[in-house]
């Protein structure tokens, strides 16, 4: 038996029986892909399973017991006798160190053992350690990555393969001379032992050659598991196989997934197909029919949230999805539903996968808590580096004069580096998600009944207002377009600062409004109000008033309105128009 070829993810082998040599076609399964710095052996029909073979490497006995659940030791990978730590699924398929070999399985059939006995091998990841590709331990390797097969209630291929394991495991552990304790008959014995020679054919070329130790393991490897392939399987065995290529995935929480993949037939087909591999796991299917368009199918009905959650985070982040009247958008039933008609995604499968995972998942205290540092650490941070450098400019003109006369003095050249510093970390964290954090055009008008509330807070003191430039009416006479523009651009920066980088921060981890949706008083509204309104009580701070308890209630109750119109509107544009007719409003009284 030799591979010919392999065409379209197909293998064409030349097969033998009783009647000589015909060829079949049989699928590529095996593929080797890097992760990092690792190689990995995946197959296609066991997603949760890879394979690293790693050569000469022996893991400490001590540190087997401590391996990462979901580890399985193969034939010396793992120092210390074979063991079967089920409540922390670490397992060590051996039978060299720590046992009795004469009275214990070889690791192939261990490995059958451990796959007939139930071993789901679907409910989480798993990582196959070998550090050699014997055939013991390539056979083993088959047997867990074609568990499901073998489990199947038509036992038509264990009848084809177990004799296979059997005589291989009584050679590996007894001898050539031991053959018979299989208790094969005969004729099956010799036919069997000469398709093991020919499995055996090239290690041993190999190994006689002294290039052994040259080769790459795992295309070796997988080379020896598509010939047990053409030895255990014919043509009619993948009738009717979808082919999928898996494009992404996400945990869910609870042993539950999200695919993302791409392949032929409908979101049913492959449903059915996945639920196979995956068996209980899978709870959403994302199929992608063409670069830019998906079909979202909720598999699981039991999960602790639906579709709709889901397109309204999609929304709230793919770029290409409009506004919530346009029909541009992702949605659908609770069930299946998909991406946006007219345009298609503007989305990664990675971020798709990634925005359900955030959609079904209840974020931890940790994650919550660590969304408010972040944004209480960017928003502080460029507050007060532009504080600093006002502090500096002053000091180098008036060594002597004190820190309020300096922010006085040069409240421009703080409004500029404010904004400057805005600026920067905006352009860092928005382009990445800019609907997120709210650079798109507004979605509906309901934010408008937060304009009086806005007005009367900005009015109070609580508008980051910069009115030295505005209060002479003559100020367009006198061509002073730059301090007006630092006067309409330091509205921008606050809005992009407290309603932009920390409410979208904080979005991501805390329910916010959505247009047309209930009304309510998010924690992300909140928090970044609160910012606002402490940074606006500062006492030298050009926008801030002497009355503090007005200040900090008037910000606060701006802060609020502006950042429920932002959520009411997905976008800063209603915030800033809140703002800059604050500023309107000032410029007139003052005129």
């Amino acid at each position: 038996m030799r591979f010919l070829q392999s065409h379209n993810q197909w293998m064409r082998v030349t097969r033998e029986n009783s009647e000589g040599e015909f060829p079949v076609e049989l699928p590529d399964r095996y593929l080797i892909r890097r992760r990092g710095e690792v190689q990995e052996l995946i197959c296609s029909e066991s997603p949760t399973i890879t394979v690293r073979i790693e050569r000469g490497t022996t893991v400490p006995a001590g540190a087997v017991r401590k391996a990462s659940p979901g580890s399985i030791y193969l034939d010396g990978a793992a120092e210390g006798g074979p063991f079967l730590d089920v409540e922390k699924a670490v397992f060590n398929l051996d039978h060299h160190e720590g046992c009795v070999r004469s009275f214990t399985l070889a690791t192939c059939e261990q490995a059958m053992v451990v796959v007939r006995k139930g071993l789901d091998l679907q409910k989480r990841d798993w990582t196959i350690y070998a550090n050699d590709p014997d055939l013991d331990t390539v056979l083993a390797v088959w047997v867990l990555l074609n568990h499901v097969r073998l489990n199947e209630v038509d036992p038509e291929i264990r009848s084809r393969v177990m004799p296979l394991v059997r005589l291989q495991g009584v050679i590996d552990a007894h001898g050539l001379e031991m053959q018979e304790l299989c208790g094969l008959p005969p004729e099956l014995q010799e036919a069997l032992f000469a398709a093991l020679e020919r499995l055996r054919s090239k290690e041993v070329a190999l190994k006689k050659g002294g290039k052994w130790q040259e080769i790459d393991f795992l295309q070796y490897t997988a080379d020896l598991l598509r010939t047990i392939d053409a030895i255990v399987y014919s043509s009619r065995h993948f009738e009717g196989v979808v082919d999928i290529e898996e494009l992404s995935r996400a945990d869910l929480g609870e042993d539950r997934l999200a695919i993302v993949c791409r392949g032929e037939g409908g979101i049913y087909e492959v449903e059915a197909y996945l639920r196979r591999l995956h068996g209980k796991r899978l709870a959403a299917i994302i199929l992608q029919q063409d670069p830019g368009t998906y079909t979202v199918r909720q598999v699981d009905a039991f999960l602790p949230a639906t579709l709709d959650s889901a397109y309204e985070w999609l929304n709230l982040i793919d770029p290409a999805a409009g506004s919530r009247h346009s029909g541009n958008r992702w949605g659908g039933s609770g069930e299946i539903g998909g991406s946006p008609r007219a345009t298609g995604t503007a989305l990664t499968p990675q971020q798709i996968a990634d925005t359900l995972a955030r959609a079904y998942r209840r974020p931890t205290a940790l994650q919550r808590l660590a969304a408010v540092g972040l944004g209480l650490l960017g928003s502080c941070g460029v507050i007060i580096v532009a504080m600093v450098l006002t502090y500096f400019v002053g000091w180098h003109r008036d060594p002597l004069g004190s820190i309020e006369s300096y922010f006085k003095n040069h409240a421009g050249s703080y409004a500029s580096a404010l904004i400057l510093f805005t600026a920067v970390l905006g352009l860092a964290v928005l382009r990445r998600r800019p609907k997120l954090f709210g650079l798109c055009v507004p979605a509906g008008f309901d934010w408008l009944f937060l304009f009086p509330g806005a007005v009367l807070g900005g009015l109070g003191g609580g508008a980051w207002i910069f009115a030295a430039p505005i209060i002479s009416s003559q100020v367009s006479l006198k061509h002073r377009w730059s301090e007006l523009a630092i006067a309409i651009g330091f509205p921008i920066a606050a809005e992009v600062l407290f309603r932009g980088l920390v409410h979208g921060t904080l979005a991501q981890r805390f329910p916010i409004q959505h247009p047309e949706g209930r009304w309510f008083l998010s924690w992300p509204v909140i928090i970044s109000s609160l910012l606002y309104a402490s940074w606006s009580l500062v006492p030298f701070l050009p926008f801030s008033s002497p009355v503090v308890s007005l200040t900090f209630a008037a910000a606060l109750l701006f802060g609020i309105s502006s950042g429920m119109a932002r959520e009411r509107s997905e976008s800063l544009l209603p915030c800033l128009i809140l703002h800059w007719s604050c500023l309107a409003i000032v410029a007139i009284a003052s005129s």
